[in-house]
């Protein structure tokens, strides 16, 4: 029993050892907790990169904004269907006497509100206007944005619409399409001969490049990560290549139709440089405007009179009222 006892009084007082871990042990503890983060942060970034493409793609509903193109004022509410099917929203706006058509296009994530005032001018210049929302945009029906690539046929829907319109002379139609609805309106004239002239606004000329540069401008993301999962998932929820959406590849199937590139030089979402692309491939009569000091898609806001200036110059040109269009310009 006092054996025991005595065992017993030595085994509690003995210091408890505990075994140190070996170089080894740690290591493989180390790339454990690397690769565990490793891991984590992947599927967050995918899974941000997911919400945002998603974000992108399904543009919010934005048709309880008041509609700037009303009744009193001459337009009217003209809807019509996209070549794709959908129910797009329109505003038509006729001139005495017209000199011609315009269609006006507006960017990414935005409405016919976006183009109104430029509308107005030139409607009162003399044209007929044709405002109208791509799809996933105001009043139009609800659809996946196409990264450019599918909004091409809600133009080509507009023209058709323009072409069933009393008092529309189809010589004599154009399109004025700011960002995205520029590059569409290069696009689409590319596709369709009844487009006799196109005014385009910080339009890009490779949808892959435009992504690229201006993902943390127009996302409010860092690039890296993010930029390459956004576009994969941004690609996959539209359905479309944004390798194959290239308006410098459009724009040299224009033949002799003339465009006008306009594109600031302070431009911070889109480099200027998208313009000069584009100007270099227009095959036939083409103009260039980068004026300093305006942005993206302000030249209208920032310098109006010299805007309505250059415009109405480029568009009695292109609907053959003035001289021909001089290419170097």
């Amino acid at each position: 029993m006092s054996y025991l006892y005595q065992n017993m009084h030595q085994a509690a007082a003995a210091p408890v050892r505990r075994s140190m871990p070996t170089p080894r042990s740690l290591a493989h503890r180390l790339i454990r907790l690397g690769l565990a983060t490793f891991v984590v942060s992947v599927v967050l970034v995918l899974g941000i990169s997911a919400l945002l493409a998603w974000r992108i793609t399904h543009p919010a509903p934005s048709e309880f904004q008041p509609v700037t193109l009303t009744a009193s004022d001459g337009w009217q509410r003209t809807d019509f269907p996209s070549r794709l099917g959908m129910r797009l929203a329109g505003w038509y706006g006729t001139a005495e006497q017209p000199l011609g058509t315009l269609i006006l296009a507006h960017g990414a994530g935005g409405t016919h509100r976006d183009m109104a005032r430029k509308a107005a001018m030139l409607r009162r210049d003399g044209y007929n206007i044709f405002v109208f929302e791509f799809h996933g945009h105001g009043r139009s029906d609800p659809g996946v944005f196409g990264l450019g690539a599918t909004e091409v046929e809600d133009l080509l829907g507009a023209v058709d619409a323009v072409m069933r319109m009393p008092g529309v002379d189809p010589a004599r139609i154009g399109v004025v399409g700011d960002s995205m609805g520029g590059a569409v309106a290069i696009m689409a004239a590319a596709r369709d001969p009844r487009i006799a002239a196109v005014v385009a606004e910080s339009a890009y000329a490779r949808l892959e490049n435009a992504a690229a540069e201006s993902f943390d401008n127009v996302v409010g993301f860092p690039a890296f990560p993010f930029a390459g999962p956004v576009l994969w998932f941004g690609q996959l929820f539209a359905g479309v290549e944004a390798a194959n959406v290239n308006p410098v590849e459009d724009i040299a199937r224009l033949g002799t139709r003339p465009v006008f590139i306009i594109h600031g030089i302070d431009d911070r979402q889109l480099a200027p440089s998208h313009a000069i692309e584009l100007y270099a491939a227009a095959p036939g009569p083409r103009l260039l405007w980068q004026p300093r000091g305006v942005t993206h898609t302000a030249a209208f806001f920032r310098r109006p009179s010299e805007y309505h200036a250059r415009v109405n110059a480029f568009l009695g040109q292109a609907f053959g009222r003035l001289a021909a269009i001089d290419v170097d310009v």
